[in-house]
């Protein structure tokens, strides 16, 4: 009786357990775009609404927008990459987060 009750909790553990990481994730790429790239880049200004770039198209504007004056640590680049690409890339990017 018991393994009927203990299945099911595990596997809700289980899921419960990789939900958040996948969310902090995300959360984080938004919370680095909103920090940085939205001191420029902002609806009324300079939207990005018409860019729809590749991974790496997207990492060499980052560089280049580093060059102008753009502060993203090396630890939250592979984030606002994810969301980036998830958000702006082409059609279809959503799946390929370029990850290996």
């Amino acid at each position: 009786m018991q393994t009927q009750t203990t299945l099911p909790l595990l596997c809700l553990t289980l899921l419960v357990s990789t939900v958040p990481q996948t969310t902090l994730a995300a959360d984080e790429g938004v919370k680095t775009f909103e920090e940085v790239c939205m001191q420029c880049h902002t609806p009324k200004k300079q939207p990005l609404d018409n860019k729809h770039l590749t991974r790496d198209e997207w990492n060499e504007t980052i560089e280049r927008m580093a060059g102008y004056g753009a502060e993203v640590s090396k630890g939250k680049m592979p984030d606002l990459l994810d969301y980036l690409v998830r958000t702006k890339g082409p059609a279809g990017a959503a799946t390929d987060t370029g990850k290996k």
